[in-house]
């Protein structure tokens, strides 16, 4: 036999079973047992699986119409139409009171009983045509007394032996239904096949199409399952568009919703067997969509949630969205997606389908090809991407230190979603707030400009809210991260967006905490950027707040308007604002000492620009009190020199040489050692001071660092002030360290040498040494020896000659003789020597003074020898003759006395006439009277030489 299928089924025209026959199943629907459940022992089934067929009505006593019929069988007389009848009726009668009474024991004799007439009568009569109603009874009387199997084949005997009867379909429908009870699904099939190919007239079609289906799912025929109950739904649900059940169900009453609801779920348990949602687009795809095909989509999602397969109901929601993605409901089963992973909490599964949701559902996606989107999928988009934007900030905070550019992403991701609500929800209530976790994202994704932007949105594009002066602070500071972050090339700009961003803070939220310390940094920002002015004007209004104001804030001010100050040149106003800073900061504070070094420097400043103006005793004022306003200041000796340098312009030379001693005091080591003493030289010098100005010239000779020139020069005036000043012993010393330092120029050390020939006057060795020093230095000149170093050398000779002639003169002859001799002999040679130099030297006062020096030198070695000892011993004879011989050797000198003096007087007529022209005559006077002693004093003496 074929099977019926929801495509249309080979409806047979076969005789209506009789209304008096027909139970009423059409009302009572199995509505079998879940997949699961088993049937346990197999007994009758109850009445309420299987009802048992009801008689015609009986008379109101039916024991005694059975004891009637009874006593009528036992008549002899009863023909056999009448016997049979009788035992036709009576084994009714006692099927119809068993139907009434139920399966006692009393009941059970009575169907054995009716079992036998049963088959007496078909034994009897077996081509009546009205055995069809004796196979039907007898079957309701095994299924009373539940042999089930025995009334199967009862009723196949029936549809067998009567394919014509009126009582085929009931026959039919009730076997299907007794072979059901078995799990004899594939009989059952075929029973409830033929039933519904009888057509929707017969009274069994709507059960029967039922358990058709059932029977195919029983048997893992899952299709075939969904194409009868897809059958029942097109039959029982009215002409309209279904989504929910509960919705689709209320449309329908009575058995038909029942069988619609059963439909559904059986359906829904077919699909899930067969694969879940893509087994639905599969068998779809092959067999169409029915009018209500969401309906089953969603049935089969909710019935895969009751049972908690999560992610099967949300696959069997994704399946129609694939298959079906531009349907107007597709929104709602990305929901249903979102749903079932939220409730098997699977947390990242969600997260990707709201994504998703957002993704395809937004506005401006190509699912409403250019249609306004829904009402109802605007709500459900904003729920998720506020959720999403919240998932990913959350997870961004969340993220471990080492996986800072993960969690900037995710920051990122939170800003898209929380920019698409304002663009897609401009008038949302929380409009303000999800701007302001917008600029929150940015700033922690790193996108520090745009965050400003939309902090700065946040606080100014909006009505008043609670987060509007903290969107503002925020925008302060995200533009200043912004500027931080900028290389130096390109930081002015964003730095200016910052300085601005917080003016219009401070001007609109006056009140705001933050308020000091924004406009303190903007000030700080504004000296950065050069502009002196606004940033002075930006740190008043901190300063001019009223107290109490952060000590800090307040010192910071006072630092920004200083160094504008001082940047602008005003230095007086500088120095006021660096001590208004530095009475705020502690002795110990870290940037004290820096703090003083501007102190300093501002007040050096005016110094610099009074010097610069000429207003010197302005300048000198300035540098000097640097070292009482900060002492500790690096600049202080630079200050103090440049104060005592002014003095020393000023020619102040007791200031300056005070400032300038003090100077050496206080910096003992300080490089500007080598100018202050060359500075306090000069004033000790210019003040009268010789003696200080010659220990400092002293000191600077000393100093090796010093060029040559500047030690020569200072060694020379050092001993020249001590001469100045009268100080022999310190003179000495300077004279002779500036000789055995530089012997030249030859003409300033012949100098030195002079006089320390003068200054060792009691040191005849010293002094003896000092002259053979002119002499061997003009010697030695070269090229720098002049007629004045040649007259000091020659003066130098004379005096070591008049030296030499002096000791001569005290050698005196003694006996013996030839013991005392020589050493006179030796010392006169060694004066004539120097004698005789110093007169080659060409000197006319030199050559006669040597010359006469010359012959009385002579002159006293014969009076020498004429005045020496004589010997005891001698007689008057001998004595006599000693006495001529010592004339005779003392003859020689004499003459050469003369002959000395003579040379001087013959200058005379060379024009020359001195003091030692004239001893020299005297002495020759003396020698020889008989020929110098008759001229006239001053008269020439030179003629008779000639």
């Amino acid at each position: 036999m074929n099977t019926p299928t929801r495509r249309g089924l080979a409806l047979a025209l076969i005789p209506l079973a009789l209304s008096g026959c027909v139970s009423p199943l059409a009302s009572k629907i199995d509505p079998t047992p879940d997949i699961g459940e088993t049937l346990g022992k197999r007994k009758a089934p109850l009445e309420e699986v299987l009802p048992i067929i009801r008689s015609e009505p009986i008379a109101a006593d039916a024991n005694k119409a059975i004891e009637n019929y009874r006593k009528l069988l036992e008549l002899q007389s009863a023909d056999d139409e009448t016997r049979d009848e009788s035992r036709r009726r009576l084994a009714d009668l006692q099927v119809q009171v068993a139907d009434a009474e139920g399966n006692t024991e009393a009941v059970e004799g009575d169907l054995r009983e009716s079992l036998k007439l049963y088959s007496q009568l078909l034994k009897d009569n077996p081509d009546d045509p009205a055995n069809d109603r004796i196979h039907y009874q007898r079957a309701r009387a095994l299924q009373n007394l539940g042999e089930t199997p025995a009334a199967i084949d009862a009723l196949a005997e029936l549809t067998t032996r009567h394919p014509d009867s009126r009582l085929v379909g009931d026959a039919r429908f009730r076997r299907g239904e007794l072979l059901f009870f078995e799990r004899r699904y594939a009989e059952a099939e075929t029973e409830y096949g033929i039933v519904l190919g009888m057509g929707p007239d017969t009274p069994f079609f709507e059960p029967a199409q039922y358990k058709f289906g059932w029977s195919r799912y029983k048997q893992g025929d899952y299709a075939a399952a969904v194409d009868v109950f897809v059958d029942i739904l097109e039959r029982v649900l009215p002409e309209a568009e279904y989504f929910e059940p509960k919705l689709a169900l209320a449309r329908v009453t009575g058995t038909q919703a029942d069988y619609a609801r059963d439909a559904l779920r059986v359906i829904s348990l077919s699909f899930a067997n067969l694969g879940g949602g893509m087994a639905a687009n599969e068998y779809f795809a092959r067999e169409g969509d029915p009018r209500f095909f969401p309906l089953l989509y969603v049935a089969l999602g909710d019935q895969l949630l009751e049972r908690q397969r999560y992610t099967d109901a949300a696959e069997a929601a994704a399946a129609f969205i694939e298959r079906h993605p531009q349907h107007a409901t597709a929104p709602d089963f990305q929901s249903r997606v979102i749903t079932a992973y939220a409730a098997g909490g699977f947390n990242d599964l969600v997260v990707r389908e709201k994504a998703r949701y957002a993704e395809v559902y937004d506005p401006a996606a190509a699912y409403w090809a250019g249609n306004p989107a829904t009402n109802v999928v605007l709500g459900e988009l904003r729920i998720h991407l506020a959720d999403l934007a919240r998932h990913f900030y959350a997870k961004g905070q969340q993220a471990p230190e080492a996986d800072a550019a993960v969690a900037r992403a995710d920051f990122l991701t939170a800003a898209g979603y929380f920019r698409r609500i304002l663009e897609v929800y401009p008038n949302d209530g929380e409009i303000a707030e999800i701007n302001f976790l917008l600029a929150e994202s940015l700033l922690n994704g790193g996108e520090l400009l745009e965050a400003a932007k939309e902090y700065a949105r946040t606080a100014y594009d909006y009505p008043r809210h609670v987060r509007a002066a903290d969107a503002a602070h925020a925008s302060v500071l995200a533009y200043h991260a912004h500027a931080d972050a900028q290389p130096a090339e390109v930081r002015e700009p964003a730095l200016r967006e910052a300085i601005a961003a917080s003016i219009r803070f401070a001007d609109t939220y006056p009140g705001h905490g933050q308020l000091l310390p924004v406009l303190t940094r903007a000030a700080e920002d504004l000296y950065e950027l050069k502009d002196y002015d606004q940033a002075i004007t930006l740190a008043a209004r901190v300063l001019d707040y009223p107290p109490p104001v952060d000590y800090r804030l307040r010192r910071n001010s006072w630092r920004v308007t200083a160094n504008s100050h001082f940047a602008m040149e005003r230095y007086a106003d500088a120095e006021k604002a660096f001590v208004e800073e530095l009475a705020l900061v502690t002795a110990k504070a870290e940037e004290r000492p820096e703090i003083i070094e501007l102190l300093a420097a501002a007040v050096y400043k005016q110094g610099e620009r009074a010097r610069d103006d000429g207003a010197l005793r302005q300048a000198v004022f300035h540098f000097l009190r640097v070292k009482e306003v900060a002492p500790e200041a690096s600049i202080l000796a630079t200050a103090d020199y440049d104060g005592a340098s002014m003095l020393f312009e000023l020619e102040d030379w007791p200031e300056a040489a005070r400032e300038l001693n003090a100077f050496r005091g206080r910096y003992p080591q300080h490089e500007l050692l080598p100018d202050v003493d060359k500075k306090l030289a000069v004033a000790y010098q210019n003040n009268d001071q010789p003696f200080e100005s010659a220990q400092v010239y002293a000191r600077i000779a000393e100093r090796t660092t010093e060029s040559p020139a500047i030690r020569q020069d200072a060694a020379w005036l050092a001993a020249t002030l001590f001469d100045e000043a009268g100080a022999d012993g310190e003179m000495a010393a300077a004279y002779e360290r500036y000789v055995s330092a530089w012997p030249r120029p030859v003409d300033r050390a012949m100098t030195a040498r002079s006089r320390l020939v003068t200054l060792t006057a009691g040191n005849r060795e010293r002094q003896l040494f000092w002259l053979r020093q002119i002499v061997a230095a003009d010697a030695g000149a070269g090229a720098e020896r002049t007629d004045a170093t040649r007259l000091k050398a020659a003066e130098s000779s004379l005096a070591i000659g008049r030296m030499l002639a002096t000791d001569t003169d005290k050698l005196a002859l003694t006996l013996p003789i030839e013991n005392s001799l020589p050493p006179r002999r030796q010392s006169m040679e060694a004066a004539i020597q120097s004698l005789t130099q110093a007169a080659g030297f060409g000197f006319a006062e030199v050559t006669t003074a040597a010359t006469f020096e010359l012959g009385r030198l002579y002159q006293g070695f014969a009076k020498a020898l004429i005045g020496s000892e004589r010997p005891r011993n001698l007689d008057a004879l001998a004595l006599e003759q000693y006495e001529l011989l010592l004339e005779e050797q003392a003859f020689p000198f004499e003459e050469r006395a003369i002959e000395t003096f003579e040379a001087n007087l013959r200058r005379i007529q060379q024009g020359l006439y001195d003091e030692w022209i004239q001893n020299s005559y005297r002495q020759l006077v003396t020698i020889a009277p008989a020929l110098y002693g008759r001229v006239e004093r001053g008269e020439t003496v030179y003629e008779p030489f000639n």
